[in-house]
């Protein structure tokens, strides 16, 4: 064994610097973190009363009517049964577009 004095630092010697430094910065972002006291709402001296849920009413007038006649055809052009092609509209226009962007993105194919 060297003497004490010529023995070469240790690798373990010059990190340890870092590593108190590593671990202070850990101590306070956790003591950033933790809560001191529990977070009480304030008192209130008057109760909250709860409101009342409001009433609608519903005319049925011939706009009413007319709009309701069109949602429903359009709810019946777009798909009113499963073999409609109405239905695929949406996932032909996804798959167009997931195909248009890979197209885009691929670039040249050297063959």
């Amino acid at each position: 064994l060297l003497p004490t004095s010529s023995r070469p630092p240790r690798a373990s010697a010059k990190m340890m610097p870092r590593v108190l430094v590593l671990l202070v910065a850990a101590l306070c972002v956790a003591n950033c973190l933790m809560q001191v006291a529990p977070m009480k709402a304030p008192m209130r001296s008057t109760p909250v009363s709860r409101a009342v849920a409001p009433t609608m009413m519903v005319e049925e007038t011939e706009m009413a009517q007319a709009t309701l006649a069109t949602v429903n055809a359009i709810g019946m052009a777009v798909a009113s049964n499963a073999g409609d092609f109405g239905g695929y509209t949406i996932p032909i226009i996804g798959l167009g577009l997931i195909g248009a962007t890979i197209a885009l993105l691929a670039g040249p194919v050297d063959e």
